[in-house]
């Protein structure tokens, strides 16, 4: 992790809730893992000190590219860089997840948890994957075709019907762990799609792999706002820094309140 100063090449909508921010990385800079992110300052702006945690959604040799959600002002901001401008950040943080031996991966995203998927599909994924999306409506897809060039089997999932699979992600991951399709699942998204990926995945025996959503300080595990529970030896439970010891964590060990 390094602190880095890097240049606005691009600010473009993703969908009318997202933005993409294209940023020209220092020669030294350190290429991300799947699953890590990045810590940003927004430019120009001392009333918003603390920095805001950004997925990564695709790293291009010295071209980072972010998926930043409007959520407040800091967010705002951000999107309303112009080329040119200079950002402040801190990355890559986190760890981020972990392909091993894995052949046939369920990507599992939800909203903007389909942002730091994108790039560790773009990493990880290929034929025999499947990546399976859940959106609010068919007016907020998006990286549905960028993640279908990799090969992998693309569901997209809308909560209206309006495109896709009318329901829930958890209904296309339950039928490919049913048919023994998927030997890991990677997921990303809101609490209650996480807590019931994590269900499935323990009933079929099937690892998976979480990445947790939480407010963060430092980003850096020092302020200790982002903790998270967890279970630790002989069934008692403790806690881990989702910037820092995450954000993806094993499903087996996550402790949702």
């Amino acid at each position: 992790m390094k602190r880095l100063i890097a240049q606005v090449l691009s600010v473009q909508p993703l969908n009318a809730e997202m933005g993409l921010m294209q940023l020209r990385l220092p020669e030294d800079a350190e290429k991300a893992q799947p699953g890590q992110f990045a810590h940003l300052s927004v430019p120009g702006d001392r009333a918003h000190l603390l920095r805001r945690p950004i997925s990564i959604y695709s790293v291009q040799g010295d071209v980072l590219h972010l998926g930043i959600a409007r959520k407040g002002e800091g967010t705002h901001k951000l999107l309303e860089a112009k080329p040119g401008d200079e950002v402040d950040l801190l990355y890559p943080l986190g760890n981020g997840f972990d392909k091993k031996t894995h052949e046939h991966i369920a990507f599992v995203g939800g909203g903007i948890g389909v942002a730091p998927l994108r790039y560790t599909m773009e990493n990880y994924a290929g034929a025999g994957c499947y990546g399976i999306f859940g959106y609010r409506n068919a007016e907020l897809l998006y990286a549905v075709e960028e993640c279908r060039k990799t090969g992998a089997e693309v569901i997209v999932c809308t909560d209206d019907g309006s495109a896709g699979v009318h329901g829930l992600v958890t209904g296309p991951l339950e039928q490919l762990l049913q048919e023994k399709k998927v030997d890991c699942v990677m997921a990303c998204g809101p609490t209650p799609m996480l807590r019931a990926v994590q269900k499935l995945a323990l009933e079929y025996g099937v690892e998976a792999q979480l990445s947790l959503e939480e407010h963060m300080g430092c980003g850096i595990g020092a302020c200790l706002t982002c903790n998270c529970k967890v279970k630790v030896k002989d069934g008692e439970t403790g806690y881990k820094r989702v910037c820092a010891d995450g954000p993806v964590l094993d499903a087996k060990e996550v402790v949702f309140g």
